[in-house]
């Protein structure tokens, strides 16, 4: 996958911490959603940008909605989503990320409805160089 931009860095710091973070052998860890939805598995959905929090400085927050998946039994998922919780949490602040929140969320796969939760990771990137305009572009690549 190329980083040619801001947001695909971010983006593979943050996948690249995940699979640091999680050492439970069963959980997959993708660095976008997967085509099919296999439980568990924990997978990095579509960016989101905004105003970073330094007006003028030319920074952009990037959020990052970091879903958690967990299969088996209501009280198995409750406790797998517990512990990866806490471990996404960590991972995002060891790749410059703030965790911001996350929330409870019901998928239908087809099948039974898996609970998942839903973390916001929130990574602020440069978005200036020297001369304007604001580019988020780190490379002459094509994306």
């Amino acid at each position: 996958m190329s980083d040619d931009t801001a947001i695909s860095a971010a983006r593979t710091a943050l996948h690249a911490a995940l699979v640091d973070a999680v050492v439970a052998p069963a959980w997959r860890i993708h660095r976008t959603a997967p085509a099919q939805l296999i439980a568990p598995c924990v997978y990095l959905d579509s960016a989101e940008l905004g105003v970073g929090s330094v007006p003028g400085a030319g920074i952009v927050a990037v959020t990052f909605p970091v879903v958690a998946v967990a299969d088996g039994k209501v009280e198995a998922q409750v406790a797998a989503l517990d512990d990866i919780l806490a471990r996404i949490w960590t991972a995002a602040m060891s790749a410059d990320g703030d965790p911001t929140g996350s929330r409870p969320v019901a998928l239908d796969v087809g099948g039974p409805t898996l609970r998942a939760h839903a973390v916001r990771v929130e990574m602020f990137v440069a978005a200036l160089t020297m001369c304007a305009p604001p580019n988020l572009v780190l490379t002459g690549g094509k994306s």
